[in-house]
This record gives structure tokens, C-alpha cells and sequence, in this order.
């Protein structure tokens, strides 16, 4: 387990991948046959992607973790064994799947297969998968296994998640007016956008206590099978006196032939699967861990779930390769 330890102190939570890309290629070049390519995004960041032979077959798993709370017991950038539980940042989501993709490519040896380690999922406004499917590395690519927490069952179906930022303004103006500030006017809206199945996770606005407040922002999202544009038509029709910015666009996974017979799940939380999917790419997801542990301090992986995952993988690469 030295190479899960290895990964789990890497910080990738604050936007800078240098260390990772680092260890990523010497390991790939240590253990494997792999021609390697890296695809600059902009200063520390960058994807590691690993090519084999002639690939149809896409892995994909993202580098990034969330940022760690203050309510671990645990020391987030290390890794700590209790009770067949791995304990550390990531350790489900994601650097255990890339660990369990590591040690599957050293001992399947595949003769054709594509590894994609991207970035900014978590956080990106346009992610490292994005970056990869605009490139000429995705053109010969029809099939893809994007490693998420699915406690090893594969998956082929996922609702869209879908961001905006929203904002109302006013006349700034002394408490004693009694105008209608931008933070009330955003209020009655975030009830309707509540009402509608919208969360809203962030609010910002005001001045102070005694002022009319000018402005007010905050972000809603969307977890639905619906398209875009009618995700935009709801939102519009809660919005009064709101200027809307859409944020981020994540198209549900619908997924009804997968490229190999088996029995697949449907999750609640969203996947790069559907942006593979939506370029015409057969996707599913697949990965150890419970999505329940993922982003949650004291975050783990169960080490069985590890090596039967490891088992999983190399049985399908020596299919699908």
C-alpha cells in the first residue's frame, strides 16, 4: 500500500498538480510500456494521459480531491489503517481508483488501452475531461470507465447537474426608506427556486445592517434528468428582476448499451460519464469506495473493495484492450 500512501499526501485540493503529475509519470514510466503525453492546461496544471498500443478503451479518474475540513481525526495528507479501512483524503474519491488503475496496468500488461488522469473535477468551471475531448487524443476512443465511489458496481445512468449564478440589485438607501433591498428581493426568489428543486449553496450580499442593500449573489444548482434549456426555462420563470449566469453544465448519463454485458445501477451524484457519453463515447462508471464517505472528513476506502477492484479491472483490460 505504498503507492496509496504515496498518493493520499499529494495536495490536490488548491488547484496546483505539479507533485502529482510528477509521481504519475515516473510511476507509469517505472512500471509500464506506455508512450505519455502531457496536455498543459495552464501553469500547474496539466493531464497526465498514458497511451498503449492502438486504444479504444478510455480509464479515466481525476486527480483532485475536495478541500479537507477541520473535523478530521485523522491527518487528511496521510494515510491511516483501522480496521480494513484506509483513512485519507481521497481515499475514495478518487486516488484510491487511481491507485487500483496503477497497480492493474503493472501486472495486466494491456496491449490497447488510453489512461486519462484529469483535472479540476471538483471544482472546474471547464474540467481536464473537457480539455481531453476537445483534443485529437479522443479520436480513435469509443469506450470509457470513468473511476468514481461506486462500491464496484457498474453504472450507466445519472441525473445532469446544472449551476448558475444569480444576482438582484437595488437602489442603495438608508434602512430608514424601508426600500426593498437586493437580499430580500433574492429571497422570494430562493424560496420559488427551492419550491422548484433547486439548492441553493452560497449567498453573498449587504453592507451593513442599516443600509438598503445594492446587491446580492448567490448560486443555485440542479440535480435532473431534464435538458438544459428547460432547467433554464424553470429557473427563469422563479426569477424576478434576477440576472441569471449559467455556470456549469453537467448533461445526465443515459447509458442503455453499455459495451459489455453485466448488471448496471443508476447513482445519485453526477459523473464525467456523461461528457464522454455526450461526445459519443459508450461510457460507464466504476470505482471503489461508497460515495457516502466522499467528501466527508475521515474519509475511506475499504481495502477489500481495493483489491477486488484491482481483480475487476484487469479482467476486463485483458477483455477489452
Amino acid at each position: 500500500m505504498k503507492r496509496l500512501h504515496d498518493l493520499l499526501k499529494i495536495n490536490t485540493y488548491e488547484g496546483h498538480y505539479t507533485e502529482m503529475i510528477r509521481y504519475l509519470v515516473e510511476t507509469l514510466e517505472a512500471e509500464t510500456e506506455a508512450d505519455i503525453h502531457i496536455q498543459h492546461i495552464s501553469e500547474n496544471k496539466a493531464n497526465v494521459i498514458a497511451v498503449f498500443g492502438n486504444p479504444e478503451l478510455l480509464l479515466n479518474a481525476h486527480m483532485d480531491t475536495v478541500k479537507p475540513s477541520n473535523a478530521w481525526t485523522f491527518d487528511p495528507l496521510g494515510m491511516t489503517v483501522r480496521d480494513d479501512k484506509i483513512y485519507g483524503l481521497g481515499a475514495c474519491d478518487t486516488k484510491g481508483n487511481i491507485y487500483m488503475i496503477l497497480k492493474a496496468l503493472k501486472e495486466a500488461k494491456p496491449q490497447n488501452v488510453m489512461v486519462l488522469f484529469s483535472v479540476d473535477e471538483e471544482s472546474g468551471i471547464k474540467t481536464g475531461v473537457k480539455y481531453f475531448l476537445e483534443s485529437d487524443f479522443k479520436k480513435n476512443i469509443k469506450r470509457a470507465i470513468v473511476f468514481e465511489p461506486t462500491e464496484l458496481k457498474y453504472v450507466s445512468r445519472h441525473k445532469g447537474y446544472y449551476s448558475f449564478t444569480l444576482e438582484n440589485v437595488s437602489d442603495s438607501a438608508h434602512s430608514s426608506m424601508q426600500s426593498t433591498g437586493a437580499i430580500v428581493k433574492a429571497a422570494h426568489t430562493i424560496i420559488r427556486l427551492d419550491e422548484a428543486g433547486f439548492n441553493v449553496g452560497m449567498i453573498e450580499g449587504g453592507t451593513a445592517g442599516n443600509v438598503v442593500s445594492q446587491r446580492c449573489t448567490y448560486r443555485a444548482s440542479i440535480r435532473t434528468y431534464d435538458k438544459l434549456v428547460d432547467v433554464v426555462d424553470t429557473i427563469k420563470q422563479n426569477c424576478i428582476e434576477t440576472k441569471i449566469e449559467n455556470r456549469f453544465n453537467g448533461p445526465p448519463l443515459i447509458n442503455n448499451e453499455p459495451f459489455f454485458n453485466g448488471d448496471f445501477h443508476e447513482v445519485g451524484f453526477w459523473t464525467e460519464a456523461s461528457l464522454f457519453q455526450e461526445a459519443g463515447i459508450n461510457a460507464i462508471v466504476f470505482g471503489a469506495g461508497s460515495i457516502k464517505q466522499a467528501h466527508s472528513e475521515d474519509e475511506y476506502v475499504e481495502e477489500w473493495q481495493l483489491e477486488k477492484g484491482i481483480g475487476k479491472l484487469k479482467s476486463l483490460l485483458q477483455q477489452k484492450s
